[in-house]
């Protein structure tokens, strides 16, 4: 169940494109992937961190130095990598809670 989600969600996002970078649903179909490993709504519920307790802000700068490689990590900085500045402006806004 898991793996075809996440296979429908790659196939989604990498066929939708820049032309589907207004869509509001946008950030919620990349949202998905994130789900898997940090649970629904970014609460997750064992080891790994819970990102629905963070701000935009705060997001965003994790997942740009885990991207540059310059925040330790065993899976995120190979995920991040893929994401571009708008991706992580999406994602940072759909979990991100306050400012």
């Amino acid at each position: 169940m898991i793996r075809n989600l996440t296979v429908a969600v790659f196939l989604t996002v990498f066929t939708l494109g820049p032309a589907a970078a207004a869509d509001p649903t946008e950030a919620a179909v990349l949202a998905l992937s994130c789900a898997a490993c940090h649970g629904p709504g970014g609460a997750s519920p064992g080891s790994i961190p819970a990102i629905d307790r963070l701000t935009p802000s705060e997001i965003a700068e994790a997942l740009q130095a885990f991207r540059a490689g310059t925040r330790p990590a065993t899976v995120m900085d190979r995920i991040a990598r893929g994401y571009s500045d708008a991706e992580i402006r999406l994602l940072s806004g759909q979990f991100g809670k306050g400012e």
